[in-house]
């Protein structure tokens, strides 16, 4: 419970409110914290707990404007249970925000002595092994754990995820998006899948073993079993309204400065074709006079997909210099053979805009990268 003594105030204070859920529905029992960083989650230092609700399973919390890492435990029928909030880390305003917590069981690792050292496994969703999804394993150090981040696979179904690594602290990630198209910021139904083992320890000589459980994204249907106790009530869709209300895609919380700048445009191939389905970005140059390559394992705010016409709209909440990139993937390199192009209006392939500001007439022509040769080409095809 969240106490302050009397000469303790909290301004413009944040309510956060949500349900605790495993697959047979609110977990009895359970408690959520709130921490300012992921050091003191790991640590389970400097918690600020939520008050119970009003049904079982309810949470409330009253916290100072920030950023939290907002983490759930309980036990249901023996079974250890947690939940780690794929929007982590979470912005907290003066606004109101309800966040369902979707609970998975918890697994210590196995260890075992090895030539070289690192992490594998496998990764499931309703213990069915994951298709299509990827797994990604970034440094402790890097606290938001977005993007491409140290190293990424793809995952088939078929075969756990081996990583071999040096020693020191990580953290691993698995996503699957309903879209197929690469890491991207994860969205409604999209699944999300953080181990209980976070941050993994990895040692010389050593390979430990993870299993990996998902959730769906905001997504009650397809998390819960066809028995459990449903607990949406009348104010269902106010309070899923105000879970997704403020929160761009993968879990920034930005509140809107109600005089947003917007970009409009339009995609095409090199030969002038419509380039439909493709992902346009707007990176925040961040003082960089020159687009580097590095941005493209960034998760930016600012992305659009094209309609059939090749036309997209992005709105950004900041004036400034952003770079445009349209592709067909977001977070990983460039693959062979994708469509890739970067605004050509100027050199350094940026545009700048004000706040309140529109600009349109933007184009942006895309190529596959590293296309075959006319010769390897006609022996592909024979």
């Amino acid at each position: 419970m969240l106490i302050f003594s009397e000469n303790t105030s909290v301004v413009c204070a944040g309510t956060v409110e949500g349900v605790i859920l495993s697959r047979r529905g609110p977990v009895i029992g359970s408690t959520l914290k709130a921490y300012r960083d992921y050091d003191s989650l790991t640590a389970g230092s400097g918690a600020i707990e939520a008050e119970k609700g009003e049904k079982e399973g309810q949470y409330k919390l009253n916290l100072p404007p920030g950023r939290y890492y907002l983490f759930a435990e309980g036990v249901e029928n023996g079974r250890k249970l947690y939940s780690y909030h794929g929007i982590n880390p979470i912005t907290v305003t003066d606004g109101y925000l309800w966040l369902p917590f979707f609970m998975v069981e918890a697994h210590d690792p196995v260890c075992r002595t090895a030539d070289g050292q690192g992490v594998e496994g496998r990764i499931t969703f309703k213990g069915e092994p994951l298709d299509r999804g990827v797994v990604t394993i970034y440094r402790q150090q890097d606290g938001k754990f977005r993007g491409m981040g140290l190293l990424t696979n793809t995952v088939d179904g078929k075969h756990g995820f081996r990583f071999d690594l040096e020693p020191g602290s990580y953290v691993l990630i698995a996503r699957k998006k309903q879209n197929d198209r690469g890491i991207g910021p994860v969205m409604q139904g999209d699944l999300f899948c953080y181990p209980s083992a976070n941050p993994l320890e990895v040692l010389p000589d050593q390979y430990c073993k993870v299993e990996v459980e998902c959730y769906p994204r905001d997504d009650l249907h397809a998390f819960l079993d066809e028995d459990a106790i449903n607990p949406q009530g009348r104010r269902h869709d106010t309070r899923r309204e105000a879970s997704l209300k403020d929160i761009e895609p993968e879990g920034i919380l930005i509140p809107s400065t109600g005089n947003p700048a917007t970009l409009f445009g339009t995609v095409q191939d090199a030969d002038g074709s419509v380039g439909s389905d493709l992902v346009v970005t707007a990176y925040p140059a961040n003082g960089l006079d020159l687009f580097q390559m590095h941005i493209l394992r960034l998760i930016s705010h600012y992305m659009s997909r094209t309609d059939k016409d090749g036309k997209f709209q992005i709105e950004i909440d900041t004036g400034g210099t952003y770079y445009l990139v349209a592709r067909e993937k977001v977070g990983e390199a460039p693959g062979r053979l994708e469509k890739y192009g970067l605004y050509e209006g100027n050199q350094n392939h940026s545009i700048t805009v004000n706040p309140g500001e529109t600009k349109s007439g933007i184009k942006i022509t895309v190529k596959p990268i590293m296309p075959y040769s006319g010769l390897a080409k006609r022996l592909k095809d024979l």
